[in-house]
């Protein structure tokens, strides 16, 4: 592994799971997803600089990087179920709603939304993952019966694999509006869907024993594979996916870079605190609060690269770092302006990850450095809007050398509180 770890570290450019995969096929001859798991994972870990443990731990702790995993990774189940009862099962690319077709029946595949499941009781949410973000906001947020998949393909659970197959004639409505899906909505998991794959064209019994999904002693993702019910491998065979390349590269990616941060202030005995301490009015803006060691608390946003608006010019190399909310307008709003105010925090913490250190480095200075770098600008150092003064610019264009005077070393350590003993 580490002979395919240094060829990784002269390869990679921008670390994208695309790329990731291009250069371990090459290597390797033969399909990513395919290779051992334990492979899989130290493939991704090789290319950020971080443990199993890490990975591991970044999954399992953060609801929205898990839901996401979970829900590919059960379209990885199905479909190596279909392959095992050798059924045509083709994949439906793109931002569809349909996520399978099998005997010419399209079909949308969904997991358990946990809080709304009880005893006897499985639900689903299968509301447009665009536009409306709540029924209360619009009855766009709902599926219209007419424009839905032929049939829900819900789990219920891998072992023993359970689904209902269930026609979008009967599935529960909005109760204002007939003609819409409900969601979450309610069904019993001993119904008359319960596996009827007959509905589906499948004359044949299915045969796929829950023992090939459930967890084994030595998982390389014991957290993760526990929380999911599922064996490591399939969950990375989910993240080794092109088309699912939104959970490594606009997802899973960013969390990590939090991760790494935070232990790196763990590492050097630095106390970090809830953003609430701060006292600020919009403390949900910050990702953080370290407190100076003359008692001050001072709150952090932290970001990565926008790669794509990141311009190279050899010595001229400059950054694209995105300063703005995932929601919104960009506007003077009050509360849904996509502008962060300049009262919201007073350091952006700016991640940079190994493969864009190594690239960055190598434009600018010729010479490479795979490695982790933070770099903290303080507040008025940031570009304000145009239009709103008195908000953050919605991206940060800073040279490459200019950057490196914020980098953060020994001295912005020894700023601020240790950790109580």
């Amino acid at each position: 592994m580490e002979n395919f770890r240094q060829h990784l570290m002269k390869n990679l450019s921008s670390g994208r799971i695309s790329e990731i995969m291009e250069i371990a096929e090459r290597y390797y001859g033969q399909r990513a997803g395919s290779l051992p798991p334990e492979e899989k994972a130290d493939i991704l870990c090789s290319a950020m600089c971080i443990t199993r443990e890490d990975l591991d731990s970044v999954i399992s702790g953060h609801s929205e990087v898990a839901r996401t995993i979970k829900g590919h990774a059960f379209e990885v189940v199905f479909d190596s179920m279909m392959a095992a009862n050798e059924i045509q099962c083709v994949e439906v690319g793109g931002d569809t709603d349909i996520d399978r077709v099998v005997n010419g029946h399209t079909l949308q595949l969904k997991t358990p939304y946990a809080k709304g499941c009880s005893e006897g009781i499985v639900s689903y949410k299968p509301h447009k993952t665009h536009g409306a973000k709540s029924g209360r906001e619009s009855v766009g947020y709902y599926h219209r019966v007419c424009d839905f998949a032929d049939y829900l393909v819900g789990l219920v659970s891998y072992d023993p694999f359970t689904v209902l197959i269930v026609p979008r004639e009967s599935l529960p409505r909005v109760h204002e509006y007939s003609e819409y899906i409900q969601s979450p909505m309610y069904l019993k998991t001993d119904s008359c869907w319960t596996n009827q794959y007959w509905q589906l064209g499948i004359e044949k019994n299915m045969e796929f024993p829950g023992k090939l999904l459930s967890p084994g002693e030595n998982e390389c993702l014991p957290k993760s594979s526990s929380l999911m019910g599922l064996k490591s491998d399939y969950i990375l065979r989910a993240i080794f996916i092109k088309d699912n390349f939104r959970i490594w590269d606009m997802n899973l990616r960013g969390f990590i870079r939090e991760h790494v941060l935070f232990k790196m202030l763990e590492e050097n005995r630095i106390q970090v605190y809830p953003p609430t301490v701060t006292g600020r009015k919009r403390p949900d803006k910050c990702d953080a609060a370290l407190k100076t060691r003359g008692g001050r608390y001072v709150g952090f946003q932290v970001k990565g690269l926008t790669w794509s608006g990141t311009v190279f010019k050899g010595a001229d190399t400059a950054i694209d770092c995105e300063t703005q909310l995932s929601r919104g307008r960009v506007n003077d709003h009050p509360t849904q302006s996509r502008l962060y105010l300049d009262t919201d925090f007073e350091c952006l913490i700016i991640a940079v990850d190994p493969p864009y250190s190594n690239t960055l480095s190598m434009h600018t200075f010729n010479r490479p450095d795979y490695r982790w770098n933070f770099y903290c600008v303080p507040m008025p150092r940031l570009r304000k809007h145009p239009d709103y003064p008195n908000r953050v610019s919605s991206h940060q264009y800073i040279p490459y050398r200019e950057l490196q005077k914020y980098r953060i070393g020994p001295s912005w350590m020894e700023t601020w509180m240790p950790e109580r003993l």
